[in-house]
């Protein structure tokens, strides 16, 4: 028999983040699950790092700036989902890696992710982050599609 304890999100924030987050939710329910809702806060690029010029102008507390702002967001998104016993896990740097690694970290027995379904030839060139996550991931990982009702024939 499957048992879930804990099971882990995967969000950016996007719609597609929002079904992963809906089916969490129905888990938890369903297997009385803990849910980690994790954002993979990536670091500043290297044009962040340097001095001000004309109007651009990157604050030297940018990356507390960003954690901060997450958080909030982190919390609207399951206060919206009904989730007010799930926990939020903020980490750093690459989102497929951080993402396995914190599922690993958390002994997460379910990854949840949103797929945007992108067309070949931008797969091919931007990758997939819920791809990644699959292979690196150390338990099973469900990709959710955000329409993919649309696409289910009677």
């Amino acid at each position: 028999m499957i048992d879930l304890k804990r099971i882990l999100v995967a969000t950016d924030f996007s719609q597609h983040s929002q079904v992963a987050l809906n089916y969490a939710a129905a888990f938890a329910k369903a297997f009385k699950a803990e849910v980690i809702l994790c954002h993979a806060l990536e670091k500043p690029d290297f044009l962040s790092q340097l001095p001000p010029v004309a109007e651009g102008y990157f604050p030297p507390n940018l990356g507390e700036l960003q954690e901060q702002h997450a958080r909030v967001q982190c919390e609207q998104v399951l206060a919206a989902a009904g989730l007010s016993q799930a926990r939020v896990l903020l980490v750093h740097g690459n989102p497929a890696g951080e993402i396995a690694r914190a599922a690993k970290d958390e002994d997460a027995d379910l990854i949840i992710v949103g797929t945007h379904g992108r067309g070949a030839l931008a797969h091919i060139l931007l990758g997939s982050v819920a791809e990644k996550i699959v292979r690196f991931a150390p338990c099973p990982v469900l990709t959710v599609r955000s329409g993919e009702h649309e696409f289910v024939t009677p």
